[in-house]
């Protein structure tokens, strides 16, 4: 699988939560479009996002990536984040379990 990492640092956690938001809604919005196998939107406490986007073929994500390039632009200006930084990586290992229903 190819990963595309991005790693945002808000000024404050109440900023990171509306950057979340509007990233949830961006590219959560074009899974199928994108033909993303996996999403993940990560925040901690610190104001940090952390969005990994991953892919079963390199041309998919090259193609992501000129895509949705616009979307995160918007975002880093709109919040003037104090870290912006992103990553291609290539997953080693990758172990996601299945929901089950507990009822």
């Amino acid at each position: 699988m190819y990963s595309r990492v991005y790693t945002l640092r808000f000024k404050s956690l109440d900023q990171a939560k509306i950057g979340v938001s509007l990233l949830s809604e961006e590219i959560g919005g074009a899974i199928a479009e994108a033909n993303i196998s996996s999403l993940s939107i990560l925040i901690d406490k610190g104001a940090t996002v952390t969005l990994i986007v991953r892919f079963d073929l390199q041309e998919e994500l090259d193609a992501f990536v000129k895509g949705k390039i616009d979307a995160l632009q918007r975002l880093k200006s709109a919040f003037e984040l104090t870290e912006y930084n992103e990553s291609t990586a290539v997953a080693v290992y990758l172990f996601d379990r299945e929901a089950v229903s507990l009822s």
